[in-house]
């Protein structure tokens, strides 16, 4: 069963958050202003990819089968009709008449206001999300399931970009096992190493900076672990 509009989708108040049933992953697909500067354009299919994977761990998880839901937020209502006639097997939640808002010159309206907060709200309350961390939409949204859940952070898939937000500290991450360049664009890495991470390349490799030898490229991403910032927030 697909569905264009909101309305009383099964998203509204916690069914969503809650889920146990019937859990829906939020996709957030943006493709118009973004695409060819900051971002690269990526199929439904890509999304859907993603999206497969996480029902078919979750319904082993859970031992039963699930009903496959997702809610579509985006600038391109033929991504609505795409993943409608692609994946009959799914319900499609989405409300295209927000997607229409979303294009570029119906974006600074009051009404493409009221339809980005409602994609932000809907998309929080998902029980997983698959995107593109380059658009803020995206990151709001997941920002907003910490409030819901105390700790979403294995919630999400981003097609390109780590999770980040304007005027942060710089992300490091510190290596647990050593590796010798064996490509050129690749670096060596230490045990202890700090790196200064610039993005996850999805190909096992991230690229960044080893602090201590200068040196800029790739690195096995899975050598690597996060260096957490720890601040006491006292009672009084």
């Amino acid at each position: 069963m697909a569905r264009e509009t909101i309305g009383k989708s099964p998203l509204q108040g916690r069914t969503c958050v809650a889920g146990v049933r019937s859990p829906v992953v939020g996709l957030q697909i943006r493709r118009t202003d973004k695409i060819g500067t900051e971002a690269a354009f990526h199929s439904l299919a890509e999304y859907m990819k993603w999206t497969e994977h996480w029902f078919h761990i979750e319904a082993l998880r859970r031992g039963a089968p699930l009903q496959k839901r997702i809610f579509i937020a985006t600038d391109d209502p033929s991504a609505v009709k795409e993943a409608k006639e692609k994946y009959p097997d799914y319900e499609v939640y989405a409300d295209v008449a927000i997607a229409n808002t979303a294009q570029m010159a119906n974006r600074y309206t009051d009404a493409s206001l009221l339809g980005v907060i409602t994609d932000i709200r809907m998309l929080s309350q998902c029980e997983y999300l698959v995107c593109t961390f380059s658009s803020q939409v995206c990151r709001m949204g997941y920002e907003l399931m910490q409030v819901l859940r105390g700790d979403a952070g294995e919630r999400f898939h981003s097609l390109d970009d780590l999770y980040y937000y304007g005027g942060q500290h710089a992300h490091e991450q510190v290596a647990v096992e050593s590796y010798k360049w064996e490509s050129p664009g690749e670096i060596d890495v230490q045990v202890g190493d700090t790196i200064g991470v610039a993005g996850n390349h999805w190909n096992g490799f991230s690229k960044g900076t080893n602090r201590r030898t200068g040196q800029v490229g790739l690195y096995p991403s899975y050598k690597v672990r996060e260096k957490w910032r720890i601040v006491d927030f006292p009672t009084i």
